[in-house]
């Protein structure tokens, strides 16, 4: 199997583990079909305003300042005298769409679905947008932009103009202001277009109001600065005047319900998408027609957190939810039908209804949630594993029946105390049940997946071992081998057969067909491979020299996985790694190589550790790390002007492409020193800033592609290219990170070069050397070959036609060249030494702190488990 064959098959198994991972953990099967649910009821009220601050905090709006002042007055009296309070708890990821459509759709989505908005698919469950008689919406969120579009006669929507939309220098009020400004105009059109009048009038009615700027100013401002409490308070004032507009309009008839919410929190570096509290807890008030005015607290105790001790809201009492349960609390209020694929129930303490209403409305959601649950279990019963369905007990056929007649029995005999209690009851089972069929399939799909990854593991660790050991495939020479190897194809090829067959049968989903079959290829050529090596225990009992070096690996891989966790732990790793790497070569490491490495990592260890609360801006650190990044290219530059390299360049072409390089680094630095003097004055950013970055940005991705392909000349080029895009989006200590490890890993490889100065290596013989074999014999210590190489004592491994020799030139690293090999030079091939192991550690800790570092992706938020 070539290396190309080998590196194609490990791309394919590690995308379809990851994509394993949503089908475990994050599936949201949608059965369509199913019939909708209300409470036959008179609803508490005829209309609903239904207002979102997109990333807004709910720390932020309910808390009271050390003043004792609040900066949301009227929000904070609602939750004190008019209205329920509480919080509602977003799911993961925390982002727009997710939050939207838990609200208003009452299920969590999948992860996926926040790349869904770019593809502009199509919306294939309901909402309580399609449930309405008419729905107006202002800064309509992508999603429902397709909802509407597939009904345009009752679903009005009005986006945000694009074109207003600026990350750098915007002013987040606008828009919000544009959203209060549309809702007056309408409001005012609607009192003499007598049609509009009509519609509105209504019942079943919805308003939707989206305001998107608090979201804005929490990624420019971060949500502890007095600006984004400003804008708290710009949006509290902005919230009463629409309220009081939209009571004037209906003649203040107590018939309009309010919910204030919001689809998501951030953390106090301004990011969101995980799940810390600050980014799932979404402040909620809900008010109006139907809705309990506030309450004494008589159980403060009952919430595992102290929020309404750290608000000052122990007085009053609190109404926790689940975001996917303001759907079905929504429908209850404007009497709409419970949308069809809700799977949370409906929240209780929020409404003022008599208790006949309550029941009712109950009792639908209760049939809702159990047409929910039919469905799964139907889907369920002819999927993966039928033949040992495993149904879930506690809601059987017979039991459904009978406990309809209970709670009708209950009801008309206006026992509706009873009937209530029951009917709460077995809405809990019911969701129960669902999660039950939810995640039903997820132990064999996880032993499916597990068994791929160990299968994998086992796969590459037998094709290194053939390799350094046996240097070559072997061939088939015998009848036997070739039968055995053919027998071990027929099997898995029958098994995988009998697989297919056995899933088709069973429904089984495309995705999970192939997690299943994914481990008998695997394990196929696992064993194949094991076959053709033969005695494998002889084999590991000769490298046992490796054992240290292996045993300090997994210790590091463990640390590592651990840092996921505890950030400071991955900076540990990197300095154990180069500690015991000097101490163990003291002799081969120049002293000067040595401290400079060392420092390098403690400097990688000391970013790298940082806490990650602190994402406040600090351009001035930017503008330091970019004038030092110049430096730093300049030095490592100059350093490289006299190596001789295997250049496709000139070297006046290369000095050149040098000063292209520091001179753009030098004006990414100065572009971002004007930038953050247009943001600290509130300016947007002109196009004569915007298209110069944008240039450096996409030459920046094409320039390492030029330069010589020598390791050193492609590694710096390639980091001093990356830099200038990276000092552009940095806003604090990323790029003295970067350039740390940009540091480290050039004195890496110088000490590895130091390292593997006497690396054995093992050539082919040609075939004009053949007459000189000498097998098992030392071979003369004068004779020499072409390139430097110098023959040695035959080695105990090799074969009877191989020369063990060192290769000066190859394996000093100065002069490695990436370029592809002509097809007259010869292929090396070795054993396996610690070195290898060292060098795969240290690519693996290159990584994690390329990834995990300091202010990139995978470090915006913390890691957890939220399964």
């Amino acid at each position: 199997m070539s290396t190309w064959m080998i590196i194609t098959a490990g791309f394919l198994v590690h995308a379809i583990v990851f994509i394993s991972i949503f089908d475990i953990y994050f599936t949201t099967p949608i059965i369509s079909g199913l019939p909708s649910h209300s409470s036959p009821r008179p609803p508490p009220a005829k209309r609903l305003v239904f207002i979102v601050a997109d990333g807004l905090r709910a720390d932020k709006t309910l808390m009271l300042q050390p003043d004792g002042s609040t900066p949301a007055p009227f929000l904070r009296n609602i939750a004190e005298n008019d209205g329920t309070w509480g919080v509602s708890t977003a799911g993961i990821p925390t982002a727009t769409r997710p939050g939207h459509v838990a609200m208003t759709a009452g299920f969590y989505e999948d992860p996926t679905s926040v790349a869904k908005d770019v593809r502009g698919g199509k919306i294939y469950f309901d909402t309580i947008f399609q449930e309405t008689t008419y729905t107006w919406t202002w800064d309509t969120p992508k999603f429902l932009e397709k909802v509407a579009e597939d009904h345009p006669e009752t679903i009005f929507s009005e986006h945000f103009p694009g074109e207003r939309k600026y990350l750098s220098g915007i002013n987040p009020k606008d828009m919000d202001s544009w959203v209060f400004d549309e809702v007056t105009n309408f409001l005012k059109s609607a009192k003499t277009d007598a049609d509009l009048k009509k519609k509105m009038n209504k019942d079943k009615i919805l308003f939707f109001l989206h305001l998107g700027g608090i979201d804005h100013a929490g990624y420019i401002v971060r949500p502890n600065s007095p600006e984004y409490l400003q804008h708290v308070t710009f949006l509290d004032e902005g919230v009463k005047d629409i309220v009081g507009k939209f009571e004037d309009f209906f003649g203040h008839d107590g018939n309009t319900a309010y919910v204030f919410t919001s689809d998501h929190g951030m953390t106090n570096w301004g990011a969101h998408g995980d799940g810390m509290p600050d980014e799932i807890h979404c402040p909620l008030l809900v008010w109006g027609a139907g809705i309990r005015k506030a309450l004494p607290e008589d159980n403060l105790n009952r919430y595992d957190d102290t929020l309404s001790q750290d608000w000052s809201l122990t007085e009053w009492k609190r109404s926790n939810l689940e975001q996917p349960s303001l759907a079905a609390l929504m429908s209850a209020i404007i009497g709409i039908p419970f949308p069809k694929n809700a799977v949370y129930p409906f929240p209780d303490g929020f409404f003022d209804v008599a208790e006949q209403d309550e029941f009712e409305i109950l009792y639908a959601n209760l049939k809702q949630l159990l047409e929910n649950f039919q469905a799964f279990e139907r889907y369920t019963h002819v999927g993966p594993f039928a033949f040992s369905f495993r149904s879930y007990g506690s809601l059987s056929g017979s039991l459904i029946r009978s406990l309809h007649t209970d709670i009708q029995a209950l009801n008309v005999s206006g026992n509706y105390a009873s009937a209530i209690a029951l009917t709460k009851q077995k809405i809990e089972l019911t969701v129960q049940g669902l999660q039950h069929y939810r995640l039903y399939s997820k132990t064999p799909l996880w032993l499916a997946t597990f068994s791929s990854c160990i299968g994998w593991i086992c796969f590459c660790a037998l094709v290194l071992i053939q390799q350094h050991e046996n240097w070559e495939d072997i061939k088939v020479t015998t009848p036997v081998m070739a039968n055995t190897k053919h027998i071990i194809i027929q099997i898995a090829v029958a098994l995988a057969v009998f697989d297919l067959i056995f899933l088709y049968a069973q429904s089984t989903p495309v995705t999970q067909c192939v997690h299943f079959l994914l481990p008998i290829p695997i394990w196929t050529a696992a064993v194949i491979k094991w076959y053709e090596i033969g005695n494998l225990l002889s084999i590991i009992k000769r490298q046992k020299q490796l054992l240290p070096v292996a045993i300090l690996c997994v210790l590091c891989i463990i640390l590592i996985i651990m840092s996921m966790y505890h950030r400071f732990l991955l900076g540990v790793t990197a300095v154990l790694f180069a500690l015991v790497t000097i101490n163990g070569n003291k002799t081969e490491l120049d002293k000067n190589l040595r401290y400079q490495w060392l420092l390098s990592t403690l400097g990688i260890a000391a970013l790298v550790a940082k806490p990650l609360g602190d994402r406040d801006l600090h351009y001035n650190l930017v503008i330091v790390s970019g004038v030092a990044a110049t430096i730093s290219s300049i030095a490592f530059h100059y350093h490289l002007e006299g190596s001789a390299v295997k250049g496709r360049l000139s070297r006046h072409f290369g000095r050149r492409f040098a000063i292209f390089q520091i001179v753009k680094i030098a004006l990414a630095t100065g572009i971002l020193y004007y930038s953050s003097y247009l943001t600290e004055n509130n300016i947007r950013t002109p196009l004569s800033v915007q298209i110069p970055s944008w240039v450096i940005f996409f030459v920046s991705l094409f320039e390492p592609i030029v330069v010589n392909t020598d390791i050193q000349s492609r590694l710096v080029a390639m980091s001093f290219g990356y830099v200038a895009p990276f000092i552009l989006l940095s806003i604090g200590q990323e790029t003295l990170c970067y350039i740390f490890l940009v540091w480290n890993l050039y004195l890496y490889v110088e000490v590895e070069r130091n390292l593997t100065k006497s690396q054995p290596i093992f050539l082919p013989r040609t075939s004009d050397e053949s007459n000189n074999r000498v097998p098992n014999k030392s071979v003369s210590n004068g004779k020499s070959f072409p390139n430097g190489h110098t023959t040695v004592k035959h080695h105990k491994h090799t074969k009877s036609n191989d020369y063990l020799m060192f290769q000066q030139t190859v394996t000093e690293w100065q002069n490695l060249d990436l370029a592809k090999a002509n097809e007259n030079e010869t292929r090396c091939k070795r054993v396996l030494t610690s070195g290898d192991l060292r060098r795969a550690l240290f690519s693996l800790l290159c990584i994690f702190s390329g990834l995990c570092g300091s202010g990139n992706i995978l470090s915006i938020n913390r890691y957890g488990l939220y399964v």
